[in-house]
């Protein structure tokens, strides 16, 4: 957040310090009326009886939220009209202040699982993953995430994914749906990492062959890159976002809805799958092996 938006200073170059800025943001959070205040003035103008009725504070708290407000050069009042709105230095402050809340608020449902994703691979903020479900946060089972993965897949129209920790648990279960005849409509990328594993194993080699041979066509992509975090896309709505947990020897999975997110995930999956081979061409013996 910007010292010139948390103070309300418009110069050039400002001679704002971050105290200052750390000053604007601590005189929002310590009043939570200050900030619904704001908050609806940033949505658009109010009389002072509408923002009563918003806030639900006395004529009097309220007369002093709207002169420190207005002091800081938030918020202005039209006297002939007898409204106030927010400036537009106010409603920037109010959403960097929401945005802060919200990163805030994911880091804090969760750390250890919050930790653990490769945020700085993300090409969205934090804080679009506020209403994400942590799944199977309470199981003692370490791979109880990933089985509500897969059986997401299983029950998918769609399936997309970029895989970099391979776990045979998906690629089971859509082995199962395409024996009860109703498989997802399923391609998905490996990683450098989960290319390997899924060629070393002549068990993993037979069973994603086979899903290929029924299907009829390539399902399975290989990349020349690593992959930090698996991504399953499921019915192109939502999103799980899987990374490895070495220390309790499963995964912490992270389920969203959020449109920003599945953007991403779209996103994601095309430039990967479009710089991907079939698994097939991987396949020691297979003939071809070059992009």
């Amino acid at each position: 957040m910007s010292e010139s938006v948390l103070t309300g200073s418009t110069q050039d170059g400002g001679g704002e310090s971050p105290i200052d800025a750390i000053d604007g943001a601590a005189f929002l959070a310590r009043s939570e009326h200050r900030v619904r205040v704001l908050e609806l003035l940033a949505d658009g103008t109010r009389t002072r009886e509408e923002l009563k009725a918003g806030t639900d504070v006395t004529r009097v708290t309220l007369s002093r939220i709207l002169g420190d407000l207005a002091d800081r050069g938030w918020i202005e009042r039209d006297h002939a009209e007898g409204r106030y709105a927010a400036t537009d230095t106010g409603r920037e402050v109010y959403e960097h202040f929401d945005r802060l809340l919200e990163t805030i608020a994911v880091g804090q449902r969760s750390p250890d699982v919050i930790d653990s994703l490769p945020t700085e691979w993300f090409d969205f903020e934090l804080r679009c993953l506020t209403d994400a479900d942590i799944v199977a946060a309470e199981s003692a089972d370490p791979l109880a995430g990933m089985r509500v993965v897969a059986n997401a897949v299983g029950r998918a129209t769609t399936v997309r994914a970029v895989v970099g920790a391979f776990t045979s648990l998906p690629m089971y279960t859509h082995a199962e749906a395409l024996h009860a005849g109703d498989p997802p409509d399923a391609e998905v990328v490996f990683d450098t990492d989960a290319t390997a594993v899924s060629l070393d194993d002549p068990d993993l080699v037979d069973r994603w062959r086979r899903i290929e041979a029924e299907t009829d066509r390539s399902v399975y992509y290989s990349v020349d890159e690593a992959v930090p975090c698996n991504v399953d896309i499921i019915d192109d709505e939502t999103v799980f976002l899987s990374v490895s947990n070495a220390e309790a020897g499963g995964f912490n999975v992270v389920r969203t809805t959020h449109s920003t997110v599945v953007d991403w995930a779209r996103n994601l999956f095309g430039e990967k799958r479009a710089a991907a081979v079939p698994l097939e061409q991987r396949r020691p013996g297979a003939g071809t092996t070059d992009d």
